[in-house]
């Protein structure tokens, strides 16, 4: 529609595009890149994010002094301020989510850095027989403070068209020290068009397995993600190239959902990707690669409240490393020809998912199925059928400005194997009930306490085998008091 401006309006509106705003902070997943232009500033008075994660810097259609004195002059009609505001609320809105902050000459302005710790204590108050959990290296017979996460990110769009993202982890557990510098994230985004609607992205990157998956750590509510969604890939992620194609309105809701609900971010309505599959810190083992895909859509419902729909598939050929034969009780397995060379095994699941978020009630529920490599009780890696899931319902009380608390309870259960752990041990069976508290004073702490009772089988030590003969893997019921401190660094 042609719009019949007068001179002074085109005037004011000339003002505000020079200098009258700031604009936006960019937020997308923790393992999105994003940039921010150097004249950011946070907006005042809106609530905490959730998970810590930045909020832009709007400033909505509140006028400034400028345009309520053009109005009361009448050098402006109110039909001329409501649109000059609206086309302002546009723009902001439409540089979040584009990130078009490319202009800038000096390459430091396109870059930023962020990141968070995630500090832990697990106290056992009882167990029936030898327990681990794969997820947390400090659950076991040696309780002590640990480091979970120690995440440093640096990323930017540098171009129009290419974006990074640079993810180190520092407190990655390898050969019993806890502060070993891995990779988590490394790759580069080729966007085709300015609207973001069109992504490829090559190099180590999430791939498709669940919502579990997806969802960052630092905005989880589980102290772990489930063993029936996370035993699909090890660390979430590999190194491979994938194409994801997301339309402009849900970009816009991904990221109302990433700001306020807990939301991973945008992977895409459809993202298809094709990696080695081997997991995010090997390399290729076999000739085969696995391929992935994801469907998902951000429902908008009455009254503006959001809930994601979405599936998940991926099949290829994993490669067991089966260990070392011994007297021992360290577990290891035979292959099919009964030794220890490691072996192609069938590796493929298709994963649903259902995610509402906390508004202020939500739940979230998730169900895999497939087939894979598991150790049977004789000890030998077999393919077997796999299945399980968990539900979770959650509350947040946002008692202040700056304040919230969540409260959720998460049942979950499994029947399969952990096919990256050396010997593929069986999980076969494992039920787990978590209840606990993740408590927000402010945005850059998170405080969780919560209550488990698990059912698992132990997956890394067994009762004494021989070279001939695998032990059996012990069985435990315990239960723990779990703590959780994140701190977060924008």
């Amino acid at each position: 529609m042609k719009q019949s401006w007068t001179i002074p309006a085109w005037a004011a509106v000339l003002i505000l595009l020079m200098g009258g705003t700031g604009g936006p902070e960019v937020v997308l997943a923790e393992d999105q890149p994003r940039a921010e232009t150097p004249s950011a500033t946070p907006g005042a008075g809106y609530p905490p994010a959730p998970g810590g994660m930045i909020r832009r810097g709007e400033q909505g259609i509140e006028g400034t002094s400028l345009e309520d004195l053009l109005l009361e002059k009448g050098v402006l009609t109110m039909d001329d301020w409501i649109r000059i505001k609206a086309e302002e609320e546009r723009r902001v809105s439409e540089r979040a989510i584009v990130a078009e902050f490319t202009g800038s000459p000096r390459w430091y302005e396109r870059i930023m850095m962020y990141g968070y710790g995630m500090f832990r204590y697990n106290p056992i108050l009882s167990q029936t027989a030898p327990l681990t959990d794969y997820h947390d290296a400090s659950i076991g017979a040696n309780t002590g403070f640990f480091f979970r996460r120690i995440r440093w990110v640096v990323t930017g769009q540098v171009s129009d068209h290419v974006a990074f993202f640079i993810q180190p982890d520092l407190a990655t557990n390898i050969a019993g020290n806890p502060y070993v510098l891995s990779m988590r994230d490394a790759y580069g985004d080729w966007m085709f068009d300015k609207a973001r609607e069109f992504r490829l992205r090559v190099g180590l990157q999430r791939v498709a397995c669940s919502f579990d998956n997806w969802q960052a750590s630092r905005v989880r509510m589980a102290i772990d993600r489930a063993d029936a969604t996370n035993s699909c890939q090890q660390s979430e992620r590999d190194t491979g190239i994938s194409f994801m194609w997301t339309p402009k309105i849900v970009q816009y809701r991904y990221k109302q959902m990433l700001d306020y609900m807990y939301g991973p971010g945008d992977y895409g309505v459809f993202w298809i990707g094709v990696y080695n599959g081997q997991g995010a810190s090997a390399g290729e083992a076999n000739a085969d690669k696995h391929v992935g895909m994801r469907l998902s859509w951000p429902l908008e419902l009455p009254g503006g409240r959001l809930m994601e729909v979405g599936m998940n598939a991926m099949h290829g050929m994993f490669n067991v490393s089966m260990g070392t034969a011994a007297a021992t009780t360290t577990l290891f397995s035979f292959n099919e020809s009964r030794n220890t060379q490691s072996r192609n095994y069938l590796d493929e699941r298709l994963n649903w998912y259902v995610y509402y978020p906390p508004q202020p009630w939500g739940f979230i529920g998730e169900f895999s199925m497939g087939k894979g490599p598991e150790r049977e009780q004789d000890g030998i890696v077999r393919v077997r059928s796999l299945h399980g899931g968990y539900a979770q319902l959650h509350y947040q009380w946002k008692y202040s400005d700056t304040a919230l608390a969540n409260f959720y309870t998460r049942w979950q259960t499994y029947y399969g194997g952990i096919k990256f752990l050396t010997g593929a041990p069986s999980d076969r069976g494992m039920q787990e009930v978590e209840t606990g508290i993740a408590w927000q004073p402010d945005p850059q702490w998170e405080f969780t306490v919560a209550y488990s009772y698990m059912h698992r089988p132990n997956t890394s030590l067994t009762n004494l085998s021989t070279v001939t003969m695998p032990g059996s893997q012990f069985i435990a019921d315990a239960n723990l008091i779990r703590m959780q401190v994140i701190w977060f660094w924008n």
